[in-house]
Parts: structure tokens; C-alpha cells; sequence
């Protein structure tokens, strides 16, 4: 046995639950669950929760499918089969690029607004469950520390 490879393991298990990768992980996976069993009660039960990062990312005059799949951090190849899922549920639609024929540009339909309007709510009442928990204060801590870290990460979300 390697003693000081057990050691190191050994460290590592005692800080893993409080690890922010973790936390984050498990926060991540509760969120999940919640928003899609909400959305699944308010009658979106044929819509996979990984296609609204999709959704989030489609302006009202519509975007450009390889925009989207910059925004959204997928592949054109997996964006593809999103929105053919997405227009097949009807929560999407597309139409050719006026100036590009090689570009389609992807507008929300009134049910993907219901949805995006849905999601927005179920959001919101997450966020409100969490803030009971922890209080306003630890909230608002923690928003301005996670906007801190993503702002910084990710400048382009802010």
C-alpha cells in the first residue's frame, strides 16, 4: 500500500462535502429536479430541461442558429437536433435568413413564450424557497458572490 497516496485519498474524502464544485453540484441537481417537476405540473411534461438553454437564449426578433449554438455553448450538430425537437414540440420555429441561405434564424412561438414565461415562474418560486432557507441576506450574499465569480468567468452573461 502506498502510504502517502492513501493519505492524500484520504484528505480528499474528508474536505469533498464541502467542496464548492460540489455544492454547487448538488444545488444544480435540486434545481433541476424542482424546475422540471414545475413545469412538468403546469402541463410541459413532452420538454427536456437541457433544451431550455436553449429557449432562454432566443430574442423575441429572433436569432441565428449558429449564434444560438455560440450562446447556448453546444454544438451546431447538437443545436441542430435540439430545435428539431424544439419545432417538433412546437415550442420553436425557423425560417431561412433573409440575407444568408445557409443560416436559419429561430423565432419562440406563443407556446415557447408560455414556456420561457413558465420557467421564469418556476425560477422565481425556486429562488423564493431558497431565500426562506437561508434569509434575504444570505441570498442576496450569495448573488452578489456567484455575479462576482461569473461576471468574471463569463463577462458576456453580464
Amino acid at each position: 500500500m502506498n502510504g502517502s497516496l492513501d493519505e492524500q485519498l484520504e484528505q480528499y474524502l474528508a474536505q469533498r462535502q464541502r467542496s464548492l464544485i460540489r455544492l454547487l453540484g448538488l444545488l444544480k441537481k435540486d434545481m433541476d429536479f424542482k424546475i422540471t417537476e414545475k413545469l412538468q405540473q403546469k402541463g410541459y411534461d413532452n420538454f427536456k430541461l437541457g433544451d431550455l438553454v436553449l429557449i432562454v437564449n432566443i430574442q423575441p426578433e429572433g436569432i441565428i442558429n449558429n449564434e444560438l449554438a455560440k450562446r447556448a455553448r453546444i454544438t451546431k450538430q447538437a443545436m441542430s437536433k435540439v430545435v428539431k425537437n424544439l419545432e417538433a414540440g412546437g415550442y420553436i420555429l425557423t425560417r431561412k435568413h433573409e440575407n444568408d441561405n445557409r443560416s436559419a434564424v429561430i423565432f419562440l412561438t406563443d407556446n415557447g413564450k408560455r414556456l420561457l414565461i413558465s420557467a421564469a415562474e418556476s425560477f422565481r418560486e425556486i429562488q423564493e424557497e431558497y431565500t426562506d432557507i437561508i434569509g434575504q441576506e444570505d441570498a442576496d450574499s450569495l448573488k452578489l458572490i456567484l455575479g462576482k465569480l461569473v461576471s468574471t468567468l463569463r463577462p458576456e452573461h453580464f
